[in-house]
């Protein structure tokens, strides 16, 4: 018998605690968060983001009546840039002619660009060469 009150009493102070939960729970339904300090700042952050895109797009509209004229520094970085230009052009083709030069043919004399003896050199003079000072 005593098991079946301590059964009841148990079941009672269940029926309690939901019955509390449930007005707890009740209540809180009426709480409205209106204002919290990050909904401010990040409020305060999105204002200025605005803004920012707001200026950019105003002195973009502004910068359409500017007239650009010839300087002294576009000639020269124009210049500056055709020879820039030209340089690549040169390396280019250098890497084209470098894929025609045949080795084996400029150092064994095969028809190639060997080296040639100077034109004006002596054979009178050949000993003077020699000398040791």
């Amino acid at each position: 018998m005593a098991e079946l009150m301590f059964g009841l009493g148990q079941t009672k102070k269940k029926k309690e605690s939901e019955a509390n939960k449930r007005t707890w729970k009740a209540n809180l339904k009426d709480v409205n968060i209106t204002e919290t300090v990050e909904s401010n700042v990040r409020g305060m952050q999105h204002d200025r983001e605005k803004n920012e895109k707001a200026t950019a797009r105003t002195t973009k509209d502004n910068l359409k009546d500017v007239n650009i004229t010839d300087t002294i520094e576009s000639d020269v970085r124009k210049e500056q840039n055709t020879r820039e230009k030209q340089w690549k052009v040169t390396g280019r083709n250098q890497v084209k002619t470098n894929s025609k030069f045949d080795m084996a043919r400029s150092l064994f004399g095969g028809g190639g660009t060997a080296l040639e003896p100077e034109p004006n050199h002596d054979k009178k003079n050949d000993d003077d060469d020699d000398e040791i000072l």
